[in-house]
């Protein structure tokens, strides 16, 4: 009798492991509130949280998580009972979906309650650092715009990461670092050079046939700008 139990308590568990791992796997809901757990314990660790605060978020997350497996649940259940349209099975769908909402709008609400401080003052920390430094402004210029145009490619659907599409990424980065020269130095010699590097770089990728006139275009632009804006910003 205690092996048997032990062995029905095994497979409960492994049903309640599996029916989570197929919620994720199926549901987007899901797969986006479990990204924003990891998040949250990500943030729990780097920025450092009271116990309370810990109590406050874990149930938070707990509550959303069971949320939206109960709504799963739910929506799996009224689909097998009632495959056609059905008035009630859409009220069961909507009152599932709303409680989800409401678990989620509390979890919005007691992260921005623990977490808007502590990120305030990290975030001024950074800025602070990028201010004191010129090359540490670049880098994290360039890499968002290496993020950005990645992003950017992924949208349009067009070429790869690191090959074609829209924008260009090579014209993104070499606008990117022709507004970076030409906030460093009033020399016109050197602004003259960097510019003439800049379109060696554009002709290259239309040359090549990488990219398009437009791409290279769009992708300068972007990167121009994105500079600008951040060293005006920073006073730079």
């Amino acid at each position: 009798m205690n092996k048997k139990k032990k062995q029905d308590i095994i497979q409960s568990f492994n049903v309640a492991i599996e029916g989570i791992i197929e919620t994720i796997r199926t549901e987007r809901n899901m797969k986006f509130h479990s990204f924003c757990a990891v998040v949250v314990v990500m943030l729990t660790i780097f920025l450092g949280v009271s116990r309370m605060e810990l109590i406050a978020l874990v149930t938070s997350v707990s509550f959303v998580l069971v949320a939206e497996l109960l709504n799963t649940g739910i929506e799996s259940f009224v689909d097998l009972v009632s495959p056609e349209y059905n008035p009630f099975a859409k009220r069961a769908k909507d009152v599932g979906a709303g409680a989800v909402f409401v678990a989620a709008t509390n979890s919005v609400v007691v992260g921005y309650l623990i977490f808007h401080n502590k990120i305030s003052v990290q975030f001024g920390q950074f800025f602070v650092l990028l201010k004191e430094s010129y090359s540490n402004i670049m880098v994290f210029i360039i890499v968002f715009i290496l993020l950005l145009v990645i992003g950017l490619k992924s949208y349009f659907n067009r070429g790869t990461p690191l090959r074609g599409g829209i924008p260009s990424g090579h014209s993104a980065l070499g606008g990117a670092l022709f507004m970076g020269i030409f906030f460093l130095t009033d020399d016109k010699r050197i602004f003259y050079l960097s510019l003439f590097l800049l379109i060696l770089v554009l002709q290259s990728r239309v040359e090549g046939k990488i990219h398009t006139v437009l791409e290279t275009i769009i992708g300068v632009i972007l990167g121009m700008g994105i500079t600008y804006i951040f060293l005006s910003l920073l006073n730079i």
